[in-house]
């Protein structure tokens, strides 16, 4: 466990069935903990963990949403390692319920215009087209794709699920263009195509939505979720 945490880490997610984005949120929580924490890892405790929540809840001031996935992640890594998980009463923080947001026709085209990368603004048209979740489209494959007919299969999505999603004649004719032009031999959306196939970081997705929002002139903050709301 001393020389390896965060792969064990990652194996456990994986074997309790969480979504490779929440295995990868969950592991860099993790490797941020052991980062700041200056103890052996096998001499760390839920003590350590309590300590750590405070400063990133006070301190750093995460809103309600990031504080209680991070909460959860180190619960999980305490119950991976069969210590206490009880926190001195901490508990996960309650989320203020907001209204859904979408755009309008006009805003969707002038932020998905203003998009600065061909791979990017596609990703965000799958979005809005298909309703799929950030996570989904990451790690979304050339397999997922029917030949046949106008058909995404999503085998693992929210809650581990699959299902077929189906898009338009437009979005299929784009992503065969972008076929052509980026060539990817897996996930479609590779981090630089053609040359490092690995998925996009959903990091680096929603910082080419930053980017997009301001030149669009957007004020408020744009989250990509919102391109499933307005597909909804």
């Amino acid at each position: 466990m001393s020389q390896h945490p965060l792969p064990s880490f990652q194996r456990h997610l994986q074997a309790q069935g969480k979504r490779p984005g929440t295995q990868d949120r969950y592991v860099s929580i993790l490797a941020r903990f052991l980062r700041e924490t200056d103890v052996p890892v096998d001499s760390l405790t839920a003590d350590h963990v309590y300590d750590f929540l405070v400063e990133r809840g006070n301190e750093l001031s995460l809103s309600a949403s990031w504080f209680n996935v991070t909460f959860h992640a180190m619960i999980a890594w305490l119950e991976m390692r069969q210590l206490p998980t009880e926190l001195r009463g901490l508990r996960p923080k309650r989320v203020a319920i907001q209204p859904p947001r979408w755009f309008t026709a006009a805003e969707a085209r002038r932020l998905i215009g203003s998009v600065d990368q061909r791979s990017f603004r596609l990703f965000f048209q799958v979005m809005l087209s298909t309703g799929l979740r950030v996570s989904e489209v990451i790690a979304m494959r050339l397999a997922d794709l029917d030949p046949e007919r106008p058909l995404i299969r999503i085998p693992c999505g929210k809650g581990g699920d699959g299902r077929l999603v189906t898009f338009s004649p437009t979005l299929r004719d784009r992503l065969r263009d972008y076929w052509r032009y980026a060539h990817p031999t897996d996930v479609v959306f590779e981090r630089r195509p053609g040359f490092d196939r690995r998925p996009m970081l959903p990091g680096t997705v929603n910082a080419a939505l930053r980017r997009a929002a301001e030149r669009a002139g957007f004020t408020e903050r744009v989250s990509s979720h919102r391109f499933r709301h307005s597909f909804a």
